[in-house]
């Protein structure tokens, strides 16, 4: 994915097709921390259970937890969904505007501007930088704030619990990090190469189509489809690179993550039996390191996403 030149640049032109929605905007907000908090109520009120009710084999008490436990997920799935749909609202109503303005911007520039810039180039412009921008507006701002706030709430609810298991939890931290950048490294460039030659692609298709009386009167339709085989081509094998790299990222996060889980299950188990924690707290240590490892892998997959928007909006 390519980086933009001046992301701060880009971001701050951006931002303002985003003022006229400060108010949906923070109602937004409130709702990603209404259901991150009851993202971390619900493996609490799990290893509540176990140790007050199952152990005890209090069933009353372990129907009332359980309630609660499937009211807590009802609302944070309620409050997610509302979220998703009031940030994906706001995203396509900002970038209407967006579009409105640039193909009007098109339509006051001189021909010498179009004699520079090939009209596949500027299609692009229109359509999939206008889509990435719109990608990471209407998917990733939430799940960036929301990813934060549960990394930083589960590391809070860890330490509280117990810092021993916290700390082993941190340890995974810094491995699942270095991993993503490396393979963010090769991604980045695989898709910048693929970037550029869809970029010529696209001129070509463009040239071959709107020039199609000029092709069939000099008789040029197979150097036309040559060269098209040629630049699509050159496409297949930047898609097939850029991806390859890009599908690694998941396999190698699930890998750190079942280390994650055997990691807490081990030292838990052997605190369990020295008498120094719970079986219901290491059961909700085992359902936070998921949830910890979670916000990380989508912190992950936003990364190329928001460099594209923001590389996009530069282009824009």
């Amino acid at each position: 994915i390519e980086k933009a030149r001046d992301p701060r640049n880009a971001l701050m032109r951006l931002l303002p097709y985003l003022n006229p929605f400060k108010a949906v905007l923070i109602l937004v907000l409130f709702f990603v921390l209404i259901y991150t908090l009851l993202g971390l109520i619900g493996p609490y009120l799990m290893g509540t259970a176990i140790d007050k009710f199952i152990a005890t084999k209090g069933a009353a008490g372990l129907m009332k937890i359980a309630i609660a436990m499937l009211a807590v997920y009802l609302l944070n799935n309620l409050f997610t969904a509302l979220s998703a749909w009031l940030m994906s609202d706001v995203s396509q109503r900002a970038l209407k505007q967006l579009r409105k303005d640039l193909f009007s911007h098109l339509q006051s520039l001189p021909i010498s501007f179009f004699d520079r810039n090939p009209a596949g180039e500027l299609m692009s412009r229109l359509t999939n930088d206008i889509d990435a921008i719109n990608q990471a507006v209407s998917l990733n701002v939430t799940s960036l704030l929301a990813s934060v706030l549960s990394l930083v709430g589960i590391l809070i609810a860890m330490f509280a619990l117990d810092k021993w298991l916290a700390l082993a939890s941190v340890l995974v931290v810094p491995i699942m990090f270095w991993f993503t950048e490396f393979v963010a490294r090769y991604t980045r460039r695989g898709f910048r190469e693929l970037q550029k030659h869809l970029g010529q692609l696209n001129g070509v298709m463009e040239e071959a189509i709107s020039g199609q009386k000029v092709v069939k009167a000099f008789r040029r339709n197979e150097s036309a489809i040559a060269l098209f085989r040629q630049h699509n081509e050159e496409v297949f094998r930047a898609g097939v690179s850029a991806n390859s790299y890009a599908l690694l990222l998941m396999p190698l996060t699930n890998v750190l993550g079942n280390f994650f889980v055997i990691v807490l299950a081990g030292l838990g188990g052997w605190l369990a039996l020295r008498g120094l924690v719970s079986v219901g707290i290491i059961a909700t240590f085992i359902t936070y390191g998921q949830n910890f490892i979670q916000p990380l892998r989508q912190l992950a997959n936003m990364y190329n996403s928001i460099q594209a928007a923001l590389a996009g909006s530069e282009r824009v």
